[in-house]
């Protein structure tokens, strides 16, 4: 490994496409080719086709295909010896740019490109109003798939509804209320404020899926178009799935980039990165404010960097519910209370929630800033599921003083590892303590039922879930049921059930 082998960013392509009628709608690959096609003529190189050994695609959710980076590379008119697509997960864009350092630090690679896409805004509508999409047909097995792709939630969480990040993410965030012992409408009031700046910087974003910026009210106040999801979420406070936006990045090594003369003003280099799991099911976390990986995460890529967190210029952290920002915040030793601005695109509320791949946007972002500012140094993190798997990098537009090399971070998922937390309790009964909890609302507003994680008396913890009381639902938004005590009846074929 050698400083001639340093992983650099030379190119960079984001596309947004808001075109309303169905009539030649591309196709999420389409979306990604073009940006592929952007992010080359971001570098300033016509050679990048013929020397890309490389291609790694971001899962694609919007639409199914027999061998996505097959068929993007035949669309591109390119031949890498290297064919990569992911499993799910919005650690993925990071985790595979961090990848494909190692392989460059190491001889393995010159050139990757890296993209990743999603069309969901118009295959939802299509569906939606009927229209037959003329869209390549998908195969009949799923393309095989890198990284780790198990199902976020076991069948324990199933039956107690938490297996989608709308259910999940608003127990991270009441946990982290009651944690710094706010009221309710103080917490609502944080959070507000919180995603009025990631709606600013969205506002500013050409390629930002809503650019109407938003006041703090205007997001914390319950209205029939900004409904309660899941307490304490309102919709504004939930990312935008159905967009139709791709972005890409083409890596080098520095020795491949002035092989192919790419101007060095477009070069960014890559200062630290680490990836990590933190107990894969909630119900085996150490509790729902922290995170152990993300905390690893920061200080392996951090140390790798050479930069202390004061240092950071600007940070995107992944937004796609505020519990994931503060936690991240939190892990890096940011003053909760005086926050900067974490994203540099408007975060998945507003710039937009492609899929898996919304940290590839921020990357892109990121590049944009740093050939301004190139002493600058830019932190990004991301993450999949519910706050599990996690990946991080540092970036700037200095040079690194030492090479890449990630091989003493190898001891860090097994640190992870033996941290256990509580034991579970699968057929719980007697008395019990709320430790987290949200109310799900229907499509109308209307609370529908009640998540709830809780502590029993030997400690162990459990699900469960509340009868439909319209009476209990109301108060469980307007007091605070963290360390409430009730009484949880076993399931028979069922969640188990508590009472207060």
């Amino acid at each position: 490994m050698t400083k001639k082998r340093l992983p650099i960013i030379v190119g960079a392509g984001q596309i947004t496409n808001h075109e309303r009628t169905f009539v030649n709608a591309p196709h999420p690959l389409d979306l990604a080719a073009s940006a592929v096609k952007a992010a080359i003529e971001d570098s300033r190189c016509t050679k990048i086709r013929r020397h890309c050994d490389t291609l790694g695609i971001i899962n694609i959710t919007s639409w199914h295909y027999k061998d996505p980076p097959g068929q993007l590379s035949e669309m591109l008119g390119i031949q890498p010896a290297v064919l990569e697509y992911t499993g799910i997960g919005g650690n993925t864009p990071q985790w595979l740019v961090n990848r494909y350092a190692d392989r460059i630090a190491k001889g393995e690679t010159g050139i990757a490109i890296v993209a990743g896409a999603e069309a969901m805004d118009f295959s939802y509508r299509a569906l939606r109003e009927g229209y037959p999409l003329s869209w390549p047909s998908p195969g009949d097995m799923p393309p095989p798939t890198i990284g780790d792709d198990r199902f976020g939630s076991n069948d324990y969480e199933i039956t107690h509804n938490a297996y989608t990040p709308i259910q999940v993410y608003p127990l991270f965030e009441n946990a982290l209320r009651a944690e710094r012992g706010l009221s309710m409408e103080k917490h609502r009031e944080f959070l507000s404020r919180h995603l009025a700046k990631f709606s600013k910087i969205a506002a500013e974003n050409p390629l930002a899926w809503s650019q109407r910026e938003k006041s703090a009210s205007e997001i914390g106040t319950v209205t029939k178009e900004n409904r309660i999801i899941g307490f304490p979420y309102t919709k504004f406070m939930n990312p935008i799935m159905n967009v139709n936006q791709s972005a890409a990045l083409i890596l080098a090594s520095t020795e491949m980039a002035e092989k192919l003369a790419i101007p060095k003003d477009r070069w960014v280099y890559l200062h630290g990165g680490a990836d990590a799991n933190d107990s894969w099911f909630v119900s085996e976390r150490i509790d729902f404010t922290s995170s152990p990986a993300i905390e690893a995460v920061a200080d392996a890529t951090l140390q790798m960097a050479g930069v202390e967190t004061s240092e950071i210029d600007f940070y995107d952290l992944y937004s796609c519910f505020p519990s994931a920002t503060v936690i991240g915040a939190k892990s890096l030793g940011l003053d909760i209370e005086n926050l900067p601005p974490l994203t540099v695109t408007g975060g998945l509320a507003y710039f937009g929630g492609p899929g898996n791949n919304y940290t590839m946007h921020a990357i892109a972002e990121a590049v944009k800033k740093l050939r301004k500012k190139p002493e600058q140094f830019g932190y990004l993190s991301a993450l999949g599921w519910f706050i599990t798997k996690h990946s991080a990098g540092i970036y700037s537009g200095r040079e690194p003083e030492k090479p890449w090399n990630r091989t003493g971070l190898k001891d860090i998922q097994a640190r992870i590892d033996n941290m256990k937390g509580s034991e579970i309790e699968i057929h719980p009964g007697g008395t019990a303590s709320v430790e987290t909890y949200t109310v799900m609302h229907d499509r109308q507003g209307t609370p529908d039922y009640a998540i709830i994680i809780a502590r029993l008396d030997n400690g162990k913890r459990c699900w469960a879930q509340t009868e439909k009381d319209e009476g209990l639902f109301s108060a469980m938004e307007r007091e605070e049921f963290v360390g409430k005590e009730g009484t949880i009846t076993p399931g028979v074929n069922g969640p188990n059930m508590m009472k207060f």
